[in-house]
């Protein structure tokens, strides 16, 4: 606090990353700072207590979400237990943060935490001598560790097409999601292709889904199509999101399939030349900002990308074809398996609860 800086850590399932902003001349302090941290925690009962607790509450409140409910069954049904893309009960997660001791994240941080496969990005008013020499003091001796992600050849579930509704009580709104795995990841030579045509049908407020089931037809305040799931050779899912009041939900899920019908049917010139603008503007513009820049140069790198790619991007959306976008929309997404899970106020067959 007494010079201005801020450091923050966050992690996911592979990793854990640190974030830090100073001025140019706290940079040697911040390092220190993050080596301290890195390398010596402190771990103690009573804060492990204190983060169970609120961990856990976080977990009970989200039993009670529409979102989370229905978003987890819908994982759970098209993946396997051992995938990476699999969300487990909420249960079992509570069970698992409240068995959780000292000794256990001692063991880990010991097992886990070391340089290897560290990557630094610092961008700004940077001094480069000064940061390697920081980087170095901090960090230099440290352990060596030869951490991979490990390869998991695990597919996604073969599925078939099925609905099903998770009854909550006393909810306002009915959150539903509707989808399939894909079977490819970031890599493969479809997915940009892919990830184009989802922009086209519900990727922003000015998406076929946005336009027609909320504008014109007023079933909802939002729905939304995204791929995700496909980072670290992980085979990703296609899914639409969408809230609906419970009297709406069942106009709401058929509006939904209507779209994705004529999707798979094909989408305009038109279509497609606006969101290449879309999607590479919003690009450049996430790199208009020192955060911004440094946050994309770090996914570039944990992707296994060359630096090229950070200025090929734009490039690599803007030469896809119309051919290869309805292609790939075509390929991966087949009506006939559609899985599709809503939570809320509604019965075992979607129908709204009697008040």
């Amino acid at each position: 606090e007494s010079v201005g800086a801020s450091l923050s850590f966050s992690s996911d399932k592979y990793r854990v990353r640190f974030s830090a902003r100073c001025l140019q001349k706290d940079v040697s302090l911040v390092i220190e700072l993050l080596g301290e941290q890195l390398r010596y925690p402190v771990f103690n009962e009573s804060d492990l207590e204190n983060l169970k607790k609120r961990r856990v509450g976080n977990l009970q409140r989200a039993k009670e979400n529409t979102r989370a409910q229905a978003g987890g069954k819908f994982s759970r049904i098209i993946y396997p237990e051992n995938h990476p893309n699999y969300s487990r009960e909420i249960d079992e997660e509570i069970a698992d943060v409240e068995k959780t001791t000292v000794t256990d994240i001692s063991s880990y941080h010991k097992n886990n935490y070391g340089l290897g496969k560290t990557l630094v990005v610092a961008v700004g008013d940077v001094d480069n001598d000064v940061l390697s020499k920081s980087l170095q003091k901090a960090l230099g001796d440290w352990r060596q560790l030869d951490l991979e992600i490990p390869a998991r050849n695990i597919s996604a579930n073969d599925i078939n097409s099925t609905t099903q509704y998770i009854t909550m009580e006393d909810k306002t709104s009915v959150d539903m999601f509707l989808g399939l795995p894909i079977g490819i990841d970031r890599k493969h030579d479809d997915y940009y292709a892919l990830m184009v045509g989802n922009y086209i049908l519900g990727g922003n407020f000015a998406a076929r889904l946005m336009q027609t089931v909320r504008d014109q037809m007023g079933l909802t305040y939002g729905i939304y199509s995204t791929v995700r799931g496909v980072n670290d050779g992980n085979d990703g899912y296609w899914s639409i999101w969408g809230t609906f009041a419970p009297h709406l939900l069942q106009d709401g899920k058929t509006a939904a399939v209507d779209q994705v019908s004529e999707w798979i049917s094909g989408v305009t010139e038109d279509e497609l030349n606006a969101k290449k603008e879309t999607i590479t503007g919003s690009y450049k513009v996430g790199m208009a900002t020192t955060g911004g820049l440094a946050g994309q140069i770090l996914r570039n790198a944990e992707r296994g990308y060359e630096d090229e790619t950070l200025d090929q991007y734009p490039g690599i959306i803007q030469d896809i074809s119309l051919e290869e976008v309805n292609t790939a929309i075509k390929k991966y997404i087949d009506p006939k398996k559609l899985v599709i899970v809503a939570a809320g106020s509604v019965d075992e067959t979607g129908k709204p609860l009697d008040k």
